[in-house]
């Protein structure tokens, strides 16, 4: 859905020509809500960031930004309008592992307004995952009325780090 509403048909079908056609068959039944193998969507997001990226996957944290907040608004938004940033993250990473098979999250809150995650165990090392989950994290704080989100990732496997440490913080 991103990819249709930034680049147009034309551009989601540049994007799926890249790929094989097992992948675009697993990509083509994708429902909202659903438990999928991850091989798949990660090639998806080289082929989108080698299609129309730059090379730093910031195409991939505004896709993953963009699927917080259009799941977040459309799904959850009545139930989410009185939650706060901090109980949502709290949430969701207690839910990981109804759509990971690996990996778990650590979070505390060392100050209003912040959080520090870590994902620790996680057999994905792929910074196009990295780059998706640092934007739906964003999304997440701005579905629940952070504003001026800034998500840092100051540790991350992909640079031979030991597990993913992100630094999450909004204004009021």
């Amino acid at each position: 859905m991103f990819t249709q509403r930034q680049f147009g048909a034309a551009g989601l079908e540049k994007v799926l020509a890249e790929l094989s056609a097992d992948d675009r068959r697993v990509l083509g039944s994708i429902q909202a809500i659903g438990w999928y193998p991850v091989e798949p969507v990660l090639r998806y997001h080289h082929a989108l960031e080698r299609v129309f990226g730059t090379g730093d996957f910031s195409l991939c944290t505004s896709a993953g930004r963009f699927s917080a907040t259009w799941s977040m608004n459309t799904v959850l938004k009545v139930f989410l309008r009185f939650k706060s940033p901090t109980w949502l993250i709290d949430k969701a990473t207690r839910v990981w592992d109804r759509y990971h098979d690996t990996g778990s999250w650590q979070v505390g809150s060392p100050a209003s307004h912040r959080l520090v995650g870590t994902l620790s165990n996680f057999a994905v090392k792929d910074v196009a995952f990295c780059a998706r989950l640092r934007g739906w994290l964003q999304g997440a704080i701005e579905a629940t009325g952070g504003q001026n989100s800034n998500i840092v990732e100051t540790r991350c496997v992909c640079r031979g780090n030991e597990h993913c440490m992100f630094t999450l913080s909004w204004g009021a």
